[in-house]
């Protein structure tokens, strides 16, 4: 039966001493160590005993072995631990909205939400948190300047914050923190709404211009070359979970 222990002393001066289980035992090296390192203190072996609890062999761990078993104790340590955070979170908010709130933060940051079709350039892609540095850009060469990497400003706060509005009545007990829950569809239309009109002013406005005819034609054709992303879609469908769910439970308090 073999145990792990560590050598407390060095037999190069008298008998060496191991430490296994929380208990000393003595060693010599002749008939006993099976390893090309050197005992020496501290170091960590594998101890073979008999059936008589009397040491039969000490083989030195590998470091390599000693790193791996260091990393599956952490692992093992981080999946409990994960494991407990999970199982807290969805005692506080529930697994309906830990799975929402999941979709919308996954389709906002990484779905396309728009993709448009160059003539030359190919296809651009654009997120929806990308879309929010559309926005908050001054004017379009900025936009070609930063090549899709600008900052989202104000509104990237007013994301962060309508993210966790459908979270808030967990913290704050007033009945009407469940409309928290209406705030991404809400913020999803407003951005949607000034992306559209800020496309349009950008190729101008058409009533009653001498080109006006040519500008309608260029909308169209914009139109055409705009196509609405998987982002969109799925974070609809769970801002739309969210205000269903968010409605629901203000009537029901307010008919309590």
């Amino acid at each position: 039966m073999a145990k792990r222990g560590k050598v407390l002393r060095d037999p190069l001066a008298g008998p060496g001493l191991l430490m296994v289980e929380g208990q000393q035992y003595p060693f010599v090296l002749d008939g006993i160590w099976r390893s090309a390192v050197p005992a020496s203190a501290g170091l960590a072996v594998d101890v073979e005993f008999d059936s008589q609890g009397s040491i039969r062999g000490i083989t030195a761990v590998p470091d390599s072995q000693l790193a791996k078993e260091q990393a599956e104790v952490a692992l093992t340590a981080a999946k409990e631990k994960g494991a407990a955070i999970a199982s807290n979170l969805v005692a506080k908010f529930g697994v309906p909205t830990l799975i929402a709130e999941a979709l919308l933060i996954v389709s906002w940051f990484f779905l396309t939400a728009v993709s448009v079709q160059l003539p030359f350039a190919g296809k651009l892609e654009f997120t929806f948190w990308q879309m929010l540095g559309f926005l908050n850009a001054s004017n379009l060469l900025e936009i070609l300047e930063r090549n899709g990497h600008l900052s989202t400003g104000i509104y990237g706060f007013l994301a962060v914050v309508c993210l966790s509005g459908p979270l808030i009545h967990h913290f704050w007990k007033d009945k009407r923190a469940v409309l928290g829950g209406v705030l991404p569809l809400a913020f999803m239309a407003i951005v949607g709404l000034m992306v559209r009109s800020s496309l349009l002013n950008a190729m101008g406005e058409t009533g009653g211009a001498p080109f006006g005819d040519m500008q309608q034609q260029v909308q169209d054709e914009m139109a055409k070359a705009v196509s609405i992303g998987m982002g969109i879609y799925v974070s609809a469908l769970a801002a739309l979970y969210f205000a269903g769910a968010a409605a629901k439970k203000f009537l029901a308090s307010r008919a309590a």
